[in-house]
C-alpha cells in the first residue's frame, strides 16, 4: 500500500517519516517545499511538491494511497481549508484510513490553532473514513537544549511559574507509525499523546542544569512575532502574529495539562521524560 504524509518537510512530518523508514510500504511525502525531496531514502519512498490549497496538487497526492497521515500546515490562516481539502479528496480516492494530527485539547477555541485543528477532526469525524487522531501535547522539541546549554539562558516567552505538560516528538511519531502499521486496531480512536511531565520554566531549566551539569538560568523573553515582507506584513504573518500572542497568552495563564495512560499504552513502556530528552539532545562538545 501507499502511505501519504502531509508537510511532511516540517518538524514533525520528518520525525514521522523517519519512524516509518523500514516499513514494507511505499512511503510518499508531500509538501510545498522542494526540499522535502530530500526525505527519499530517508524513510521516504517518493516525493511530490505541492499545494494542499490545490485541488489538483492534492488529488495527485491521494492517488492509490491507502493511509494518509494528515498534518496540517502550523499556524496557518487556511489549515482548516487545507484539512476540507485532503478529506474530501481522500474520499474520493478511495483512502481506507485517514490518520490526523490535531492538539491536545482542541475545544480550546480561544486558540486560533486550535480552532483550526478542531475544523478539521470534525471533517474527520463525518468523512466515513476508518480514522484514528492524534492528540499531541506541547512538544519538548520547543526547547532547543544545545542553544540553552551553550548560552546557559533557558528561555521562553511566557511566565516561567506556569507549568506545562511535554512530549517528546519521537513518541509521537512511533505511535503514527504503530497506527499505521494496524489500522484496523486502532479505527475510530482519538488518541491524547501526553508524556508524564509537567514542569513550568524554572524546573526545565533545572533539569536541563542537573543532567548537563552546566548553570542554566530561566528567564522570559519578549516575544519575536510575524515576518515583515518587504516592509508589510502578510496575511500568513498576521494570522501567526496573533495565533502566537493568544497560545503565549494562554500558556502563561493557564498552563496546558494532560495525562500520559495513553501514550503509556500505546508504546507499551513509559514515555520519555524529559530528562531523557535533554540527555538526548546534549552537544556532544
Amino acid at each position: 500500500m501507499t502511505i501519504l504524509v502531509t508537510a511532511a518537510n516540517g518538524r514533525t512530518g520528518r520525525a514521522v517519516v523517519e519512524a516509518l523508514a523500514g516499513t514494507d510500504e511505499t512511503v510518499r511525502v508531500f509538501d510545498i517545499n522542494p526540499q522535502v525531496r530530500d526525505l527519499v531514502n530517508r524513510g521516504a519512498t517518493e516525493a511530490l511538491v505541492g499545494d494542499l490549497l490545490e485541488p489538483i496538487d492534492v488529488s495527485q497526492a491521494v492517488d492509490d494511497v491507502r493511509v494518509v497521515i494528515h498534518i496540517g500546515p502550523p499556524m496557518h490562516p487556511r489549515e482548516a481549508e487545507m484539512g476540507h481539502g485532503l478529506v474530501t479528496a481522500a474520499r474520493r480516492s478511495g483512502v481506507q484510513h485517514f490518520v490526523q494530527f490535531s492538539v491536545t485539547h482542541p475545544q480550546l477555541e480561544p486558540l486560533l490553532n486550535h480552532q483550526a485543528k478542531l475544523a478539521v477532526e470534525r471533517l474527520v469525524l463525518l468523512s466515513r473514513i476508518p480514522f484514528t487522531i492524534l492528540q499531541p501535547m506541547h512538544y519538548m522539541q520547543n526547547t532547543d537544549i544545545a542553544e540553552v546549554v551553550s548560552t546557559g539562558h533557558y528561555r521562553q516567552p511566557y511566565s516561567l511559574e506556569t507549568p506545562l505538560a511535554h512530549v517528546d516528538l519521537r513518541d509521537v511519531a512511533e505511535v503514527a507509525a504503530l497506527v499505521v502499521g494496524d489500522i484496523d486496531r486502532h479505527a475510530f480512536a482519538t488518541y491524547e499523546l501526553c508524556g508524564a511531565d509537567y514542569l513550568n520554566g524554572h524546573q526545565l531549566a533545572q533539569v536541563i542544569a542537573e543532567v548537563s551539569g552546566r548553570s542554566i538560568k530561566a528567564e522570559v523573553v519578549a516575544r519575536v512575532l510575524g515576518v515583515r515582507e518587504g516592509g508589510r506584513s502578510s496575511d500568513v504573518d498576521d494570522y501567526r502574529h496573533d495565533a502566537m500572542t493568544r497560545l503565549f497568552e494562554h500558556y502563561g495563564r493557564y498552563g496546558i495539562t494532560g495525562n500520559p495512560n495513553v501514550l503509556t499504552w500505546l508504546l507499551g513502556r513509559p514515555p520519555a521524560t524529559f530528562s531523557d530528552y535533554v540527555r538526548r539532545n546534549l552537544p556532544t562538545s
